[in-house]
């Protein structure tokens, strides 16, 4: 599972943010600890495709970007025109503006050839004089330096080829051979090649979409060219350029790479097996030492093995191959609107390094704005022509941008710190690996368990037959470029044991695929089986099913909000996310219900709601549950002015609980809310009996001989009439709202959301009455 390795840079930098986690912001501590997985805070993000960095730069300045990525050469300018804006930058985990070989096609399949040309890159003029102004970190090496303890410092590209002219004159005439050229310029021809005229094609994006790229495929131009080797620049758009390295007609290309916080990406771009359809090695490497090197260091189970077998492959990557010239790496420069409160972005960052190494995920999830708790607008863009918002085979980092805010994966790194331990649990409950037998073989177990509750934004549950479905329909079949890897080689089995859990049984694994099968990007079943081609873009096509949505259906924090045109996306944020903050609901301002009262005198419920923003909420539906000697379910009625009120008949005797539940549609979902209280029902007190009558009988005289008489009076004789004493038992006569057959349903607790679309769903309890469902 490959997303923890890496993305397609378009730009030439990418703009982070430089500010600190460590302490949230007062609003937020009652989240907890983790206070940044909860949001989102934002109404809506959009999405133009815009590749002019200049067109950007203007679009910011008039207030119609939110952010914007800016080259140091224009730090300056933004500072002039827009005074209010956030400027803050970081250094990325990228290597960028490389120079890129096709390692199979004439002319640059010798390795004379790519090592001439590394003799000519000097990294200090390329920083210094290009866009970048001397903002960015020399990066010598394969893995980029903030790799940190898995970069190999003896496979250093400035050590191993200083910039020297001579030298890479020396060893293209160890291939070539000087020439003229028909135009009667010095040439190099290839006498393997029947003197033809060695001329190299380099693709770049343009000037206009990438000025750092660009100025750097003039600067290989003019120093090829000095020493007599020829060289023709070709601008391309992103669109054409992912064609001809994904065909293997590109001889080199300029483009840059971010990655994940291991440097994995060198199995996938660098190993024989993935010169395949729809594979990463686009630089054709096909060499059997690099292969066992990097078998070994993904499959040994040991971190610290695969750091050594990690250095042995750069060895051999930058001393006898050259699949690329490194350049640099991003100090990042972002100017935000100077609206935006700049305590609501995350970073993420990598300690010791005390810079951030980039935004955390997190971010999209916090990001506010200073004038309003909820609500807003992030005016956003891409800078590349969209191939295709499809998770499993998307390339560019500008799609992601997008791409993640819909799906997003089971775990994400923390913040504070990427490399530490327990990671943050988004969809993940549980995780074990253990070794087992399987059918007579030892095997390996992954047991993976996922939160109860978890909806897609189309109302279906997300469970672990859908997980199980993206290992084996992305992975296993399709082989898509996100799913596929060495992992699924070694795949014997996919079992769903129940509705959270699944098990996943292996021949053997790799020290990564903990992290990776822990950070999956689980994909909705319902969708994809049921489109035509799997692989077709989801953002363009509509739900299977439900009229008005588009296909693209995911689980994170916004929504795509209609099927994605062209050049233009729109996303609303998600009312159905497992993580919706708990204040962006629906609000009790007043519920008023009786303490006590007596049996069989009817009482009214009357509550006041208010949306998230605070405006009265008049278009919610509220429903009414008693439990106690009996359940009763009513539903309010909406009297004027978000206030809402039912009348309950009278009831027996006892304490009842009651449940106020509200729920207000959003856009093409709802939010919900309940209110919890109890009643007492006191038993009716009777009038008192009437006194009795006595009557006392004459004085009795006892007279005996010998003894003196004796009076005695006897005791009274007491009549008592008792009153006739009624108790009205309450009699409830209502209509059921739906068939018959539900009216007789017996329901202890409220009817499960079914989370359909449409303002409010019903469903028929007890009594027959009405009661609008709850999102969870």
């Amino acid at each position: 599972m490959r997303y923890v390795m890496a993305s397609l840079f378009a730009i030439s930098l990418i703009g982070l943010l430089l500010i600190s986690v460590a302490a949230p912001v007062e609003a937020q501590k009652e989240l907890g600890e983790d206070w940044y997985k909860y949001g989102p805070y934002l109404d809506k993000i959009t999405y133009p495709v815009m590749k002019d960095y200049t067109m950007r730069l203007l679009a910011f300045e008039a207030g119609e970007l939110s952010l914007v990525g800016v080259l140091p050469a224009h730090l300056d300018r933004v500072r002039t025109n827009r005074p209010d804006a956030h400027i803050f930058f970081t250094v990325g985990i990228n290597s960028l503006g490389q120079l890129h070989f096709n390692v199979e096609l004439w002319p640059v399949k010798y390795y004379e050839l790519r090592a001439a040309l590394a003799h000519l890159w000097n990294r200090d003029r390329i920083i210094a004089e290009s866009p970048l102004r001397g903002l960015a970190v020399k990066c010598t090496t394969i893995a980029p330096p903030t790799h940190g303890a898995w970069v190999n410092w003896d496979a250093d590209f400035e050590k191993l080829y200083p910039y020297d002219p001579e030298k890479a004159k020396s060893l293209l005439a160890k291939i070539f051979t000087p020439c003229t050229g028909p135009d009667g310029r010095p040439a190099w021809c290839d006498p393997r090649e029947g003197g033809r005229v060695v001329e190299i094609e380099i693709l770049s994006l343009p000037e206009a979409t990438s000025p750092t790229y660009w100025w750097i495929a003039q600067y290989i131009k003019s120093e090829a060219e000095a020493i007599g080797l020829r060289v023709t620049i070709k601008a391309v758009s992103s669109r054409e350029l992912d064609a001809a390295t994904s065909a293997g007609t590109a001889q080199a290309w300029i483009i840059g790479w971010s990655f994940g916080r291991f440097p994995t990406f060198m199995y996938y771009f660098w190993h024989s097996s993935e010169i395949r359809p729809g594979g990463w090695n686009e630089w054709r490497v096909n060499d059997s030492r690099l292969d066992a090197i990097l078998d070994r260091f993904y499959f040994t189970k040991d971190m610290k093995e695969a750091m050594e077998y990690g250095w042995k492959a750069q060895e051999l990557l930058a001393k006898e191959i050259i699949p690329w010239i490194p350049t640099y790496t991003s100090i990042g420069i972002t100017a935000f609107d100077g609206a935006i409160d700049r305590d609501s972005i995350v970073l993420a960052y990598a300690p010791p390094l005390k810079d951030p190494v980039g935004f955390s995920a997190f971010w999209w999830f916090t990001v506010k704005y200073k004038d309003r708790t909820f609500g807003g607008v992030l005016r956003y863009y891409h800078t590349v022509d969209l191939t295709t918002y499809h998770p499993a085979t998307y390339l560019w980092a500008s799609e992601a941008d997008a791409i993640f805010r819909i799906y997003i994966p089971t775990m994400y790194t923390r913040p504070e710190d990427i490399y530490a331990e327990p990671r943050i649990p988004m969809f993940l409950k549980y995780f074990n690996i253990d070794e087992v037998t399987y059918e007579g073989t030892k095997a390996y177990r992954f047991t993976i368990t996922l939160f109860e509750g978890i909806k897609w934004q189309d109302g279906v549950e997300l469970t672990a037959d859908d997980y199980a479905y993206t290992v084996l329909k992305f992975g296993k079949e399709l082989k898509t470029r996100r799913y596929y890897g060495p992992d699924i080689e070694k795949l014997i089995d996919v079992k769903v044991v129940n509705k959270t859990t699944l098990e996943l049984y292996f021949k053997d694994y790799g020290w990564v695929d903990p992290f990776g099968y822990t950070e999956y990007v689980i994909l909705p079943k319902h969708i994809f089986e049921r489109l035509p081609n799997p692989l077709e873009d989801p953002s363009t096509l509509p739900h299977p099913t439900i009229p008005g949505l588009p296909a693209m259906i995911g689980n994170g924090p916004y929504a795509l909000a209609k099927i994605r045109e062209i050049a233009y996306a729109e996303l609303v944020w998600n009312p159905w996310f497992y993580y919706r903050h708990p204040d962006r609901t629906v609000k009790f301002a007043t519920v008023t219900i009786p303490s006590t009262v007596n049996e069989g005198t009817p009482f009214k419920v009357s509550v006041t709601l208010v949306d998230y923003l605070g405006a009265r909420a008049t278009n919610a539906s509220v429903t009414v549950k008693l439990t106690g000697p009996i359940t009763l379910t009513l539903t309010a009625s909406h009297v004027g002015g978000g206030v809402y009120e039912a009348t309950v008949p009278g009831l027996r005797a006892g304490t009842y609980s009651v449940d106020v539940y509200a729920e207000q549609p959003i856009m093409k979902w709802s939010v919900d809310n309940k209110n919890s209280t109890k009643v007492t029902v006191g038993a009716v007190v009777g009038p008192g009996p009437v006194g009795p009558t006595i009557e006392r009988p004459p004085t009795v005289v006892v007279e005996m001989p010998g003894i003196p008489p004796v009076e005695i009076t006897p005791p009274p004789m007491i009549s008592f009439a008792a009153p006739e004493v009624k108790v009205t038992t309450p009699v409830v006569a209502l209509s059921s709202s739906e068939a018959v057959p539900k009216t007789t349903e017996t329901v202890a607790a409220v009817t499960p959301a079914t989370l359909s679309y449409g303002a409010v769903a019903l469903s028929v309890v007890a009594l027959g009455i009405a009661v609008a469902v709850r999102r969870k």
